[in-house]
Order: structure tokens, then sequence, then C-alpha cells
């Protein structure tokens, strides 16, 4: 496989796809532990809770023997030999009240403790699962690595980069299903799209299919950038020669069916053509739905993430390609 200087690293692309939920779940997870820790603070403080049930029963017993305004007092444990405890009390209380004031503490204490053991048990959760998402991002961030150390040696690849960009979108998933606090959806499929114009935008071509239907290509990465950002809805078909880097090309949809296969192919083979391929010989092209391609963010200009796509192998035929350009339109599109 020989590197592709115009492609950049699939670790990048990777980066870029699931960069926000990463961040997000890390973010989430250090303030987890940070929540633990407090926890652990909290319990301490509720592990206090008997030795105040404790002087407030013995000041209980012993109410006559505090002076008033006492800031604190020392009494001996009556149904313990030689053991005495140090009181602290409100001096603007009374004896009777401080007792009161020691058994609302306690049970405060109390009350809290079994929430902290609560939070404590549901925070360790879910520390679980953000722990196991990151261990996941480590294993799959090795084989994206792998597959870009293998291409950068002219190796073949370990694995196909569309399946570690599919493994890649289902982590972003399945973190992102955790409910992570503050987070940053991936990157959307469906762009906001400028307000329709009369002229097309740069460095994209505008056709007509065999059908009537309208048909756009970019002619640069950054007319395929426009495309994809601009011209390109949920409803639409999306062509794209395989592992190569090429014109992207857009059928209009019709309505929720696909076209005629015959719709696919003629549009497969001017997609073939404006890549390169040269008319007579056969090509791979992959097509799929407008709503499953995905601009990656922060990306060079043309690079897309697509999903659920269907493989054809067709042939640039001479008669199709001409009768596409013997239809092209100039500088006019319908919105």
């Amino acid at each position: 496989m020989v590197p592709d200087p115009e492609r950049p690293p699939l670790a990048q692309t990777v980066a870029a796809l699931i960069g926000d939920v990463l961040r997000a779940l890390r973010s989430e997870r250090t303030r987890v532990l940070r929540l633990l820790d407090n926890l652990a603070l909290d319990e301490t403080r509720a592990a206090g809770a008997p030795d105040l049930l404790l002087k407030g029963e013995v000041l209980k017993t012993q109410l006559a023997s505090v002076p008033r305004g006492a800031t604190q007092v020392v009494l001996a444990v009556p149904w313990q030999v030689d053991v005495s405890v140090t009181i602290a009390l409100d001096p603007a209380l009374s004896a009777q009240d401080n007792v009161q004031r020691l058994f609302k503490r306690a049970k405060g204490l109390q009350r809290a403790q079994a929430v902290v053991v609560r939070r404590r048990e549901e925070a360790q959760q879910r520390l679980a699962l953000y722990t196991k998402a990151l261990d996941e991002w480590q294993v799959l961030q090795v084989r994206v690595l792998a597959f870009d150390a293998a291409v950068a040696q002219a190796l073949p690849p370990p694995e196909r980069a569309r399946e570690l960009l599919r493994a890649a979108q289902h982590w972003c998933d399945t973190a992102t299903a955790l409910g992570l606090r503050k987070q940053q959806a991936p990157p959307s499929l469906h762009p906001p799209k400028a307000k329709p114009r009369d002229t097309l935008p740069p460095g994209v071509e505008a056709f007509t299919s065999p059908l009537g239907q309208q048909v756009f290509a970019g002619k640069s990465a950054a007319g395929n950038d426009m495309l994809v950002t601009r011209l390109l809805r949920g409803r639409d078909w999306w062509f794209h020669v395989r592992d190569q880097t090429g014109a992207h090309v857009v059928l209009q949809g019709k309505g929720a069916d696909p076209p005629p296969l015959a719709e696919w192919h003629a549009c497969a083979a001017l997609c073939g053509h404006l890549s390169g391929i040269a008319k007579g010989e056969r090509v791979e092209v992959l097509v799929c739905a407008g709503k499953d391609v995905r601009k990656v963010k922060g990306a060079p200009a043309g690079s897309v993430y697509a999903r659920n796509e269907k493989s054809l192998r067709v042939a640039v035929a001479a008669d199709v390609v001409d009768a596409f350009y013997a239809r092209r339109q100039q500088q006019q599109w319908k919105s």
C-alpha cells in the first residue's frame, strides 16, 4: 500500500471524530474522583455520630452538674468505670438544650452516613464505567496507530480504515450513552447550510442524471467540502471511489425510496471518471445516504466519515460519462 500524501493520518481523523466526547469523558471521570474524595471526608465526619450520642446521654444524666454559661464540661460516664468525656457546649443554651443539640447533630450525621454510602456506591459504579470506556479507547487507539504505521511503511494495514472509523463511532455512541455532563455531541451529520443561491459554490459542478435528477460533483478538496457542508441533504445519495482520494458526487434524492440501480450506476461511473479512472476501466464506488455522511471536525477539506455505505462495481462507460457532460448545467442549480 502506497501512502497518500493528500490523506491525513487516520489517527487525526479519529481524534477529530471523538475529541469532544473523549474530553467530556475524562472530565467526568476527574469529577467523580473528586466526588469520591469529598465523600470520604464526609464519611469520616459522619463516623463521629456515636461519640455525639454518648456525650448527649452523659450530659442528660448530669444536667445539674453543668454550670450556666459554660463552654465545655468534663463528666464521668456513669456506666463505665474511670471513663470521662469532654463535652463542648453552646454557652447561650441551657444544659437541656445542649443535650438536644448533641442528639440533633448525631442524628444528622447518621442520616448523612447513609447518604454517603449510597452516593459512594453510585460514584464507584460510574467510575468503573468511565474507566472501562477509557480503557477501550486505549485499545482502539493502538489499532489506529498500527494502521497509520503500516500505511507509513507502505505495508498492508491490519484492518480497513472504515472498520476502524466504525469502531470509533461505536465507541463514541457508547460513551455518549453514559450520560456525560457538559458533553458536546459529535460533529453534526448536517451542518447548517447557507441559503440557496443562484450560482454554484466554488469548486462544484452540476449535472443532470439520466432520470432528470440533479447531480453535484466536487472538482477539488475545497469543492468536495462545499458539496458536503452546503448542498448535501439527508435524503440525497453520496458517491466516492473506495480507498482513494477523488471527487465527491451527490445525487439529489426524491422521496424516501432509493432510485433505480441504473441511476446509481450512472452516478458511480461519473464519480470514477472525475476521480481519474480512465473511460472503459472498472472501479469500485461507495454509495450511502446523505444522512450517513459526516464532516469530520478539524480534518482537512473534503475529509468525511461515512457509514452504512454500499459498494458498487461499475465500468466507467464513455457513453454514460459523455451523456453527463452533454447535460452539464452552467452555473445554475435549483434549491
